[in-house]
């Protein structure tokens, strides 16, 4: 599976990710839509992936997950679309995500504290 995590050039970024398969779209649209929960997703995920437990699910704002060790199914909630992919490399993607995203906020408050610095000369 391959892809690339992109940062959007919004006010404030937010990281996604492009997959080369556009088969796998659904992905980049679960993560990017369910961000906030991403420890929950994680925690599940490494359940499943640990065989504490042998299935998992998680509902999110807009797409509900079902995951096993072997596979993990995204269903979008509003149009029933389905997309199912190996637990690795679910588990694969959401990690490089999730780094993704502590970059962009680590890199924002920089930023925004150099920005302060500038303005407040006391």
């Amino acid at each position: 599976m391959n892809y690339e995590i992109k940062i959007s050039e919004h006010k404030h970024p937010v990281p996604y990710v492009v997959f080369e398969d556009k088969a796998y779209d659904l992905l980049g649209e679960f993560l990017l839509a369910e961000r906030s929960f991403r420890r929950e997703i994680l925690s599940v995920t490494n359940d499943v992936d640990l065989g504490i437990s042998e299935k998992e699910s998680f509902a999110g704002n807009a797409f509900t997950l079902e995951l096993t060790k072997d596979t993990c199914k995204i269903t979008c909630d509003s149009d029933n679309r389905e997309l199912e992919v190996g637990t690795k490399d679910f588990k694969a993607v959401l990690l490089d995500y999730i780094y993704a995203l502590r970059e962009t906020k680590v890199k924002e408050k920089m930023a925004s504290l150099k920005h302060d610095h500038e303005h407040h000369h006391h």
